[in-house]
């Protein structure tokens, strides 16, 4: 007779969460947490996927994405200079929009 195999399945390893740090309060958290932000060259924008699909490359800064005072022209100079005040308009316009008020007439 055979001796019986057993096979024993090893506790699954934690998956890695790559961390980042926020360029405006340099809070460490994980990547998902953040906005990624690429310099391109036309300057400082948000990162998004090409037309193919795939995220954009380049050199990348990440800001807290749920965190509006990492938002603030003042917070950001440090890390991008002269293009601060444009890269918090954008900020706070994509991802915190004004809500659009609803008329009568519109319903």
């Amino acid at each position: 007779m055979p001796a019986s195999v057993q096979f024993t399945t090893a506790p699954s390893a934690a998956r890695h969460v790559p961390e980042r740090s926020c360029v405006a309060c340099r809070k460490k958290r994980p990547q998902g947490e953040f906005v990624r932000l690429i310099h391109t060259t036309a300057g400082w924008t948000l990162a998004g996927k090409h037309k193919t699909g795939q995220l954009q490359s380049g050199r990348g800064a990440y800001v807290c994405a749920d965190t509006p005072s990492c938002w603030a022209e003042k917070r950001l100079r440090r890390a991008f200079g002269a293009q601060a005040a444009s890269l918090s308009l954008l900020l706070q316009t994509q991802l915190h929009p004004q809500p659009q008020e609803i008329h009568p007439a519109n319903l």
